[in-house]
């Protein structure tokens, strides 16, 4: 057992080799998830083809490129694993569908080293590779202080400054402003995809109230997830920083969060909030813990009164992984995914949209109703799970890998199944 009290979730069974049969690869994942799960599920190439993944992987002048690995097998697997444990619950058609969904609404495409979405790219610096997300405008003013030159205006130049430096060097000084920056590494699949610890006893409800504090999309699409399991789901805002996706598209916005009661405080009323959490039996949020404490909410107070808190970073709520700012396309490549480009490919690039979100959403998802229904082996505990996008893309690794890649190229190629028809919003 880790440190301070916390148990792992099960699930730390050991990736089998490449040579995993692709057409069990999601139920072997599903049971790896949650032990006795599993059904039937597309074959990772056909599974990422369908989903639309295609179109927003490889580069802009060549044809789309399957994963070498399994992620879309992962997503199904977790679905398979969540649908196994509320087997009665509306819930979507599968889990490979929600990791394209977004692109094909928002009609994004591939680009090779810059994201579909355009606001993060790859990087060479001078002993290795980053990714850098610049997705809120004001992260092109702290440029400069990055690279430590006021010519950082453009991504051309920028390449050219962050060449000049370490990768160490770049990491450090990126996690001190803010910056979404991450060093591009092999997958190092961890045993176990994220951390709980238990909390105090409680009697539980048979429908929980959840709090969606999250913004943006791996933490929403948990809570739409629980909303279809039963869940009463209240999304509450900042009125003064409202959800910045409420700027995106409309129809994913409401894909996400449709299905919940919406309400908005002022934050800076820090009585109400604490009101407001108190009540709840579920809280989702996705905010480093510091600035939780400065708004005076404790999660491990909440946990032990028996609480199930979901914690959603992009590194982790520990150490110095606390400090970091992460978003799904750089903490895909943190967790290994442009490197398993690479040796797919031949070249890293980007794979997917954001893809770390949508994975970490559909684990989080069935983490939190494992800890509510105390099916995950915490009968009636509160308990704080410790989920990142870098671990659970890092995981999702274990549903399998390509032997050749080429291979699973060539089905997905000769596949003429129809696309995975989009849901509609509520």
């Amino acid at each position: 057992m880790p440190a301070g009290g916390e148990k792992m979730p099960a699930g730390g069974e050991p990736a089998a080799a490449g040579g995993l049969d692709p057409c069990q690869s999601a139920a072997r994942y599903a049971n790896r998830l949650v032990p006795g799960a599993g059904g039937e599920a597309d074959p990772p190439a056909l599974a990422w083809r369908r989903a639309g993944l295609l179109a927003v992987t490889g580069f802009a002048d060549g044809p789309g490129l399957v994963c070498p690995l399994a992620l879309a097998s992962a997503a199904d697997g977790a679905l398979l694993a969540l649908r196994h444990l509320a087997p009665a619950a509306a819930l979507p058609l599968n889990g490979a569908l929600l990791l394209g969904e977004r692109a094909r609404l928002l009609g994004l495409s591939r680009q090779g080293r810059t994201s579909a979405n355009g606001s993060c790219r790859l990087l060479e610096s001078a002993d290795g590779r980053i990714a850098l997300n610049l997705a809120r405008v004001d992260d092109w003013g702290l440029l400069p202080a990055l690279v430590e030159d006021a010519g950082a205006t453009d991504w051309d130049s920028l390449a050219a400054l962050v060449a000049r430096w370490p990768t160490s060097a770049l990491l450090a000084r990126g996690a001190e402003l803010g910056l979404a920056i991450a060093a591009d590494r092999p997958v190092a699949a961890p045993r176990h995809w994220c951390r709980v610890t238990p909390g105090g006893l409680v009697r539980r409800k048979q429908r929980p109230l959840v709090l969606d504090l999250s913004s943006l999309w791996a933490g929403p699409l948990a809570g739409s997830l629980l909303a279809m399991l039963g869940a009463d789901v209240v999304k509450l805002e900042s009125s003064a920083r409202p959800d910045g996706a409420r700027g995106g598209h409309a129809g994913f916005f409401a894909l996400l969060n449709g299905m919940k009661r919406h309400d908005r405080l002022d934050f800076g009323d820090r009585a109400a909030l604490a009101a407001r959490v108190a009540e709840a039996d579920i809280i989702i949020e996705g905010s480093r813990p510091r600035a939780l404490r400065q708004l005076g909410i404790d999660a491990r107070r909440e946990v032990a009164r028996g609480a199930v808190w979901i914690s959603i970073t992009g590194h982790g709520r520990t150490g110095d992984d606390a400090m970091r700012t992460g978003f799904g396309d750089d903490a895909a490549v943190a967790g290994g995914l442009a490197s398993a480009m690479a040796a797919g490919w031949g070249e890293a690039m980007f794979a997917g949209d954001a893809i770390a979100d949508p994975l970490t959403g559909i684990h989080a998802a069935l983490a939190g109703w494992q800890a509510w229904t105390g099916q995950g082996g915490q009968a009636g505990r509160g308990a704080l799970i410790d989920v990142s996008l870098r671990r659970t893309l890092a995981f999702a690794a274990r549903a399998g890998r390509a032997r050749d890649v080429r291979v699973w190229q060539a089905a997905a190629e000769a596949d003429s199944a129809p696309l995975y028809p989009l849901r509609s919003p509520c």
